[in-house]
Parts: C-alpha cells; sequence; structure tokens
C-alpha cells in the first residue's frame, strides 16, 4: 500500500462530466411566448445543502438558475471484472533507435479496476418555465446514457489511447416546491437527480519486462568430425 497510483482519473471524468452540460442556455419568454431574454445556467461542483447556503449568504451571493454536482460514492462494478489476472503484457509502442524492429521490452499494464462513480445533480430555479427548460436539454439525450471521451493515463502508453465510458442516467427526477416561506426565504424550486459514470482505476505502473527473443538458424547434423576438421576449427 504504500504505492502511488494517483492519475487524475476521477478528476478528468468529472471535467467530462461537467463539460458534457455546461453549456444550457435557458430563455424568458413573454405572455405571448415570444423570446425576450437569454441566459447561461451556471454549473457548481458542490452539494446542494451547501449551494443553498451560498444563496443565504449575500457576501456569497449565487444567481439563480444553478446546478450543482457532486460526487456521492464509488463502488466497484463487479459486472465489468472479467477476470482474476492482475494484469496483461502488451508489445512495446517504441521503436530501437535506427531499425524497424520491435523494441527488447514490453510494457506490463496492471489491470484497471472498474469503479461506478455515482453523481448527485441538483437543479434550482425561481421560475417553472427555467425548469423545464434545464430538463428539455439534457433529458432526450440520455436516453438511455451518454459516452465520453478521456486517455489512458500517458505513464502506461506512449500513444494517445482512447477510453470510452457509459454516463448512465437514473432517470428519476425528484420536483420538490416550498410550501412554507418567509420574508427571509426565496421562492425557488428544486429538482434531484443521479448519473453513473462507468470509469476505471489504474494501478502503479510496472517496470517493463524484457521480450524472449527467437533465433532461426539451422544446424546439420553428421556422424563424425575429421581430424582435418577439427584441426581448421582450432585454427
Amino acid at each position: 500500500m504504500n504505492k502511488t497510483p494517483y492519475h487524475f482519473e476521477i478528476k478528468d471524468l468529472m471535467i467530462q462530466f461537467v463539460s458534457a452540460f455546461d453549456d444550457v442556455i435557458i430563455k424568458r419568454y413573454n405572455k405571448s411566448r415570444e423570446s425576450q431574454d437569454q441566459i447561461h445556467v451556471r454549473y457548481v461542483y458542490s452539494p446542494k445543502q451547501r449551494v443553498l447556503y451560498d444563496l443565504l449568504n449575500k457576501a456569497r451571493h449565487i444567481t439563480l438558475p444553478a446546478v450543482a454536482v457532486n460526487i456521492t460514492s464509488v463502488s466497484r462494478d463487479n459486472n465489468r471484472v472479467f477476470n482474476k489476472i492482475a494484469g496483461s503484457h502488451h508489445p512495446a509502442l517504441t521503436y530501437m533507435a535506427g531499425s524497424s524492429a520491435h523494441a527488447p521490452t514490453t510494457n506490463y499494464l496492471p489491470q484497471p479496476v472498474p469503479v461506478n462513480i455515482e453523481v448527485s445533480m441538483s437543479i434550482l430555479t425561481k421560475f417553472q418555465t427555467d425548469m423545464d427548460q434545464i430538463l428539455s436539454n439534457f433529458i432526450p439525450y440520455n436516453d438511455p446514457y451518454i459516452i465520453i471521451s478521456w486517455k489512458v493515463p500517458s505513464d502506461f502508453v506512449q500513444k494517445e489511447q482512447e477510453i470510452r465510458s457509459e454516463v448512465m442516467w437514473s432517470g428519476n427526477i425528484n420536483l420538490n416546491y416550498p410550501t412554507e416561506i418567509t420574508g427571509s426565504n426565496p421562492y425557488r424550486i428544486s429538482a434531484d437527480t443521479s448519473f453513473t459514470i462507468k470509469g476505471w482505476l489504474f494501478r502503479e505502473k510496472q517496470n517493463d519486462v524484457g521480450n524472449i527473443l527467437t533465433v532461426d538458424t539451422y544446424f546439420s547434423p553428421v556422424s563424425v568430425l575429421s581430424m582435418e576438421d577439427l584441426d581448421s576449427t582450432i585454427a
């Protein structure tokens, strides 16, 4: 356990996840359903409770609409465990200098651990039309999932290798409306949903191992060597 196998996997996956959603533009309409204004929805990495606190704190005010995203759990995905082999050997992607032959070493790739990253998303708006537009923005495209692309850590391969991870939407959205409000509590609507990112966590990189090379040669055995053959070999 003295290894430090940190390759920014979870951070990269969350950046990709937020980037996939953080371009929502909603419109404000008049009574004739004509667009009057456009607003960019703010995405923050924080639990909903933290965002609600900041909404009440005038020194750190966050305007609505806002979407709060945070990780709730990380678990091992047993359905994506193929075997018990700790890793595999793959030919090195480099070549010997001045030669077209493969390098004399092989990369040892430890088997990464498949993990499910549970992500909570909370949407906070002041108007129902804002909530409807945000929901309409991502629901049709997450039926049933989306794919995010990221790279195998550069410690393992010298050429970029793509990983495609599914982002599964739970399909459920819980809407909450304020039933009792006071003069100090603003009216706001909240919606809670969740996603599952099917990612990987990589082990510590192992040292390359030498390849076993095959030397092709031919021998012609003879029954006996004459003294002339021995003298010529010694000379």
